[in-house]
C-alpha cells in the first residue's frame, strides 16, 4: 500500500473505479484505494496545510470528550491567532490570574479609577474616605488612643467635621511653630465705636447683639453654642474718648466687664461692657475692643492646674 497525496487518490479512484459498464473493475481496484486512503489520511490532516492542499471549510473541528478526558487538543508549540499572535501558555481564568504578572502596570495613566503612585495626575472629582484615618503609615484603628493624622466625621447634609487624631500636631512650615489644640484660639471678639451716642459695630467674630443701656454702659451677646459655660475668659479695651485722630487722644480709664448671665437655651449668653473714665463717670468711647477666650461645648479643658495655698 502507499502513502499518498489527496490528489494522488482522487486520480487513482477516478482510473480504478471508472464506470463499470464492462465490468472490468475488480475488487483488488476496491480494495487497494480504500487501504491507500488509511495509510494516506495522517499525512493528509496532520499536514498542517489547512488553507491549501487539505482546508477546513464550513464547519467546526471538535475534540469531542470522552468519558471525561479524551479528545483533547495537544498544542505542543502553541496556538497561533490572525490578530494575536502565538500563545503558548493556557489561559488560567479570571480567578487564577495575579495581577503583579501583568505588564505595562505603570506606564502611562491607564486606570482612571485609581490615583497614580506617582501623584502626577490631581482628582477629578470629589473624594470620599468614609469614617477612616489618612495619615503617612496609614494606620487604621480608628477607635483606639492611637489614632493619628485626620478623620472626617459626617454630622448630615449641612455639616462635616474634620478631626485631628490625638497623636497629631499641626506644625508650620513658615516658623516650625506648633499647634495641638485650638483652645487657646479666641473664640470671639468685638471692635466698635459711638458716635453720637449709637454705637457702631466695626469688627466681630461670633458676636450676636451689642446693645446699649445707657452712656459708657453695654450688654454683648454671643452666638449660640460658642461657650460651654459663662466661666469663659475676656478682655477688653477702651479709649474713653469721642476721638482717635491722634495719639494722645486717650484717658485713663477702666473697662468693667461684670454681669454674666444667659444659658443659650432659654437667653443667650451675655456679659456687660462699661467704661469708666478716672473721675468716675461713665463715658461712650470712639474705640472699643473685647476678646474672649473660653471652651466650646463638648470642648475638654485638659490636666487641671495646681492650686497651692499660703
Amino acid at each position: 500500500m502507499a502513502v499518498l497525496s489527496k490528489e494522488q487518490i482522487k486520480t487513482s479512484i477516478q482510473t480504478d473505479l471508472a464506470d463499470n459498464n464492462a465490468g472490468v473493475i475488480s475488487a483488488f481496484d476496491v480494495r487497494h484505494n480504500m487501504e491507500d486512503i488509511v495509510d494516506s489520511i495522517n499525512q493528509i490532516v496532520g499536514s498542517g496545510d489547512f488553507d491549501a492542499s487539505t482546508p477546513f471549510s464550513g464547519s467546526n473541528v471538535r475534540a469531542k470528550i470522552v468519558n471525561n478526558q479524551n479528545g483533547a487538543f495537544i498544542a505542543e508549540s502553541g496556538v497561533v491567532f490572525p490578530y494575536g499572535g502565538r500563545q503558548l501558555v493556557a489561559y488560567p481564568g479570571p480567578g487564577n490570574i495575579n495581577h503583579n504578572e501583568l505588564t505595562n502596570l505603570i506606564n502611562g495613566d491607564p486606570h482612571t479609577q485609581y490615583m497614580p503612585l506617582t501623584g502626577e495626575r490631581s482628582m477629578t472629582n470629589n473624594f470620599g474616605v468614609g469614617n477612616n484615618w489618612i495619615n503617612s503609615s496609614g494606620n487604621t484603628q480608628v477607635l483606639s488612643s492611637n489614632d493619628r493624622g485626620l478623620r472626617f466625621q459626617y454630622i448630615n447634609n449641612d455639616l462635616e467635621n474634620v478631626k485631628l487624631g490625638n497623636k497629631s500636631r499641626f506644625v508650620f512650615d513658615t516658623d516650625s511653630s506648633v499647634m495641638s489644640s485650638a483652645k487657646g484660639v479666641a473664640k470671639a471678639w468685638l471692635n466698635f465705636e459711638v458716635a453720637g451716642g449709637v454705637p457702631v459695630v466695626k469688627n466681630y467674630y461670633n458676636i450676636h447683639k451689642l446693645e446699649k443701656l445707657a452712656a459708657g454702659k453695654y450688654k454683648v451677646e454671643f452666638t449660640s453654642g460658642v461657650f460651654a459655660d459663662n466661666n469663659y475668659v475676656a478682655t477688653a479695651n477702651s479709649n474713653a474718648r469721642s476721638t482717635s485722630t491722634s495719639q494722645e487722644d486717650f484717658s485713663i480709664n477702666k473697662v468693667g466687664l461684670t454681669l454674666r448671665q444667659g444659658n443659650d437655651l432659654s437667653a443667650l449668653r451675655s456679659l456687660s461692657f462699661v467704661i469708666m473714665d478716672d473721675a468716675g463717670q461713665y463715658v461712650d468711647a470712639k474705640i472699643n475692643e473685647l476678646v474672649v477666650y473660653g471652651l466650646s461645648p463638648g470642648e475638654a479643658s485638659g490636666v487641671h492646674p495646681i492650686v497651692v495655698t499660703l
